[in-house]
């Protein structure tokens, strides 16, 4: 396919921080004396469908429906829980089938794993059960669908393992001991663990078919060079997906299909460089990515992750600082996306699901040449920028639909182009900038003149230099040097002989 673009002179947008998501709500909560009162972020339906959100704040846990008044969610429960002793209030939940758990870092009264029975909502309100007090502090917390609870907790018992077969009176089931020593989050699905090791920088998965004799299958180390934070499976359970949580760090998406050879495949960071925690539903990637908020990337073609949705719950800038989303919970019914920003509060966010579409374009300028591998695609979209190869071509992965696209090479504005892109499908087009550069045109004012000429000889003398853009425009015999050959066609130009 082939089509002719021409030029088009218009201002930039250079960012769109909050695009593809539709904010309904927004509840704060009274927030600590440091402003990091709001921690983590849960959800659960009951059996009508209403759905509710789950949010820590710093005296304990709120559930809000969410569902009767989505732009103004209804507070339906409160739960106290510890609060002293920590600058941030670390607080994490979990619910399986109609129970929640909680757990938090907090020390104070009711330390452990609390359990909240919500079969009573909608029209009753919510019952708290005797909490399991088999551990004190945790920060983190998972459940398998299969029934057990497993809570990272601290040295020599780096996680507890909880079972959950009668769910409101949960027991001992085993230990990691002290393997993973260092562990700060879990993730399990069909009897293996994908732990996350925090300060020794791994990430351990493990057989746990057996909790007393719990083993090692392989770890990924090489190119893991910050704390080793979180980590989720893929839907086809090929890929791990982790983030770093430390200034610089990417989303890492790992190739896990033999553990004796895991390579990465791809990797994504927003423009605040910190990435805080991951969840995967389908080919998306929810990602609470601190000031920059929430962040959905599509792993598709897990070699090429492409953002296709965002929305900033912290604009009060987009720093490299611990600010901002801490959680993104999207495994709701009705389509929303739960936000917690430690700041500002609850978000309840609105996501028509958007899909990655990539184009493979060749670039040429109004003589058909390719343009400069020096130049640069920029989206309209949020700015985020494309190089280009030697000849001509680039590789573009954008949320689906038509997008517009500005030509720069260093100041000069080559042009401006449309493409559009289908969800999970790599289309191809050639795509001509008319009139990008004016060939003879080295002063760069619109006309070929005798300015042009005596620009030229000096370049030739060695008086001055051309910038990349003038050697495109100056080069007019394309022999890859200014000469006296180039001034013979600016005078033909000049003349109407060309």
């Amino acid at each position: 396919m082939k089509i002719i673009i021409s030029i088009i002179i218009s201002s930039f947008l250079f960012s769109a921080s909050s695009y593809n998501m539709e904010i309904k709500s927004i509840t704060l909560f009274e927030n600590s004396q440091f402003n990091y009162g709001i921690s983590d972020v849960w959800g659960y339906t009951d059996e009508f469908g209403n759905e509710y959100a789950i949010v820590g704040y710093k005296d304990g846990t709120k559930i809000l429906d969410v569902s009767t008044n989505p732009e103004n969610p209804i507070e339906v429960f409160d739960i106290p829980g510890p609060s002293d002793n920590d600058y941030y209030y670390h607080r994490d939940y979990k619910t399986f089938g109609d129970v929640l758990y909680t757990v938090c870092e907090m020390t104070g009264g009711d330390m452990g794993m609390q359990v909240i029975d919500l079969s009573p909502l909608p029209e009753g309100i919510p019952i708290q059960y005797p909490t399991y007090n088999q551990i004190s502090t945790s920060h983190n917390l998972w459940i398998d669908p299969m029934g057990f609870a497993f809570i990272e907790h601290g040295y020599n018992d780096a996680i507890h393992i909880v079972d959950l077969s009668d769910p409101l009176n949960p027991i001992m089931a085993g230990s990691f001991g002290s393997l993973a020593s260092n562990t700060h989050d879990i993730f399990t699905k069909n009897e293996i663990a994908y732990v996350s090791n925090g300060w020794s920088e791994e990430y351990i998965i493990f057989d746990i078919s057996d909790f007393n004799n719990i083993q090692p299958l392989a770890t990924i180390s090489d190119g893991i060079t910050g704390y080793a934070h979180n980590a989720w499976l893929s839907h086809d359970e090929n890929h791990l997906i982790t983030t770093e949580e430390t200034v610089g760090r990417t989303v890492k998406i790992w190739n896990i299909e033999d553990y004796e050879n895991i390579t990465l495949a791809g990797e994504y960071l927003a423009e605040n460089n910190l990435a805080h925690n991951v969840h995967v539903m389908g080919d998306l990637v929810y990602i609470s990515h601190y000031t920059t908020g929430v962040r959905i990337i599509d792993i598709f073609d897990p070699t090429y992750p492409v953002e296709v949705a965002g929305y900033d719950t912290y604009p009060e800038d987009d720093s490299e600082g611990y600010y901002g989303c801490w959680g993104a919970f999207p495994y709701s019914q009705n389509g929303y996306v739960y936000a917690s920003d430690m700041q500002n509060g609850l978000y309840v966010l609105d996501f028509d699901t958007k899909y990655a579409g990539w184009n493979s374009i060749t670039l040429r300028d109004n003589l058909g040449e390719p343009i400069d591998n020096n130049a640069i695609i920029i989206s309209q979209l949020d700015g985020r920028e494309f190089t280009i190869e030697d000849n001509g071509q680039s590789l573009i992965g954008m949320p689906e639909g038509e997008h517009i696209f500005e030509v720069i090479l260093g100041e000069l504005e080559l042009g401006e182009f449309s493409i559009n892109f289908e969800p999970h499908q790599t289309l191809s087009e050639t795509i001509y900038l008319l009139d990008s550069i004016l060939p003879g045109d080295v002063s760069n004012d619109g006309i070929v003149n005798v300015v042009d000429i005596l620009m030229t000889i000096n370049v030739i003398l060695g008086q001055a230099s051309f910038d990349i853009s003038q050697e495109i425009a100056g080069d007019l015999n394309q022999d890859e040097a200014i000469n006296i050959l180039d001034i013979i066609i600016i005078v033909n130009i000049i003349l109407g002989n060309m």
